[in-house]
């Protein structure tokens, strides 16, 4: 299937293949549908909505190579998990692994990346002087979009 050029999640998918084939990863057929899905998805987006857009297309499969899949995603910074949504996002920058920073809308659900580098290394830096070793960092900020508070939605 030829995809256009200016066709921002062809282009984006053709990124993240980049990425991979440059870190030495398979971002097989399936991972990159994936991908594809989560990229063009408007808000976060469930396993299980996954596992539905992937049928007509692959037939019935097992949400555990669904999972699989998201996980290799998630392990290698092209998709982030939204804990309090259970839902994933595309990364708004393979090409730098990070800890994302999310402001999610309680309304529509538009969720929004946002740079934080500092702020995820002062988090990782301050938990060490209290005796505690951090495994995971997860920054989500709930609240309202400027058009839901504006009732533009």
């Amino acid at each position: 299937m030829s995809v256009p050029s200016d066709d921002p999640i062809a282009q984006r998918v053709a990124h993240a293949q980049a990425v991979a084939a440059a870190r030495g990863l398979a971002l097989t057929t399936l991972r990159r549908q994936v991908y594809t899905l989560v990229a063009a998805s408007e808000r976060p987006i469930g396993a299980y909505d996954l596992l539905a857009a992937l049928e007509p297309e692959r037939g019935r499969v097992p949400p555990t190579t669904v999972y699989r899949a998201l996980d290799f995603l998630v392990e290698h910074g092209f998709v982030h998990r939204i804990e309090s949504k259970n839902a994933f996002i595309a990364c708004c920058d393979v090409d730098h692994p990070h800890q994302g920073q999310f402001l999610i809308c309680e309304a529509c659900g538009e969720t929004i990346e946002i740079p934080g580098g500092e702020l995820a290394r002062q988090l990782a830096g301050s938990a060490p002087a209290h005796g505690f070793e951090v495994h995971r960092q997860v920054v989500e900020l709930s609240g309202l979009c400027a058009a839901c508070q504006h009732g533009q939605r």
